[in-house]
């Protein structure tokens, strides 16, 4: 399959049952779509600020807040005000989020497993380049419709882009 369009739909299919069977598994954890990178941001970096948090998953603070409002309402984290600032507020996992995060990192885990089983370490290193090189062509191509963008703005996009903030 050397067609570019076709090999891109397959992957955008792929993408799109991969993400159907977690969320169907993360529904059984009664997690809305949102909530799971939500759930693992703030495992990661509890007592956080919520203006932190909506830059840091690249959301709107009013989103966001909903997000939380609904979370909190489920007991997975609580929020705070800032004993500094009372404007400001903290948001906490609670021991029912912690022990929801352990699963859906456990979840998440065996789905990645099972998506790739059958598929030697070679063909890994093959596809990791391979999505490596189109992620840069990817970026070098916002760089160039988006000239007038700040220094700010590019770190901001980049953030946003990588899971590794999570």
């Amino acid at each position: 399959m050397s067609d570019r369009v076709e090999l891109k739909h397959l992957e955008m299919e792929n993408q799109k049952y991969q993400f159907r069977y977690l969320r169907n598994q993360l529904n059984e954890k009664k997690l809305y779509r949102g909530d799971p990178r939500l759930l693992m941001y703030v495992y990661f970096h509890d007592g956080r600020k919520q203006a932190e948090i909506a830059k840091g998953l690249c959301v709107k603070p009013a989103s966001l807040t909903v997000m939380l409002q609904r979370m909190e309402q489920a007991g997975l984290v609580n929020r705070k005000s800032d004993e500094q600032d009372q404007r400001v507020q903290r948001v906490y996992i609670t021991e029912l989020g912690r022990e929801t995060s352990k699963k859906t990192v456990e979840l998440f885990q065996k789905a990645v497993k099972g998506f790739f089983e059958g598929v030697s370490e070679e063909e890994l290193a093959v596809y990791q380049g391979v999505l490596e090189k189109v992620k840069e062509n990817v970026l070098r191509m916002l760089d160039e419709t988006s000239g007038s963008e700040t220094a700010e703005q590019e770190s901001e996009r980049t953030t946003c882009l990588s899971l590794q903030n999570i």
